[in-house]
């Protein structure tokens, strides 16, 4: 079955779990930036400076990523549903499961 997305819903990326994905993403980067291979400014840092910086920098990083995708999202609704413009087309096979006994 072939399905074309037209739209997509702005608020659902928003409190979906995409943001969360991406902030635990976000502190595993951080934690390599400011504890694993820590940058020559950063050395004098004390810990709890560099456990908040990883905290900023990812609250941060959510923000703008979330942002992008908003933005990204109100373009694609632009193009395909104002301009009428194809979305993309998703083929979708429905699997059947055999069950063993």
């Amino acid at each position: 079955m072939k399905l074309e997305v037209r739209n997509i819903n702005v608020g659902s990326l928003v409190v979906s779990a995409v943001p969360i994905v991406i902030f635990f993403l976000a502190l595993l980067g951080g934690g390599v930036k400011f504890f694993i291979v820590p940058d020559p400014q950063l050395v004098p840092m004390a810990f709890f400076q560099k456990v908040l910086s990883v905290g900023l920098y990812s609250l941060l990083y959510v923000v703008i990523t979330t942002a992008v995708m908003v933005f990204a999202a109100f373009l694609y609704n632009v193009f395909s549903g104002v301009l009428g413009l194809r979305g993309f087309i998703l083929d979708i096979e429905e699997v059947h499961e055999h069950e063993h006994e």
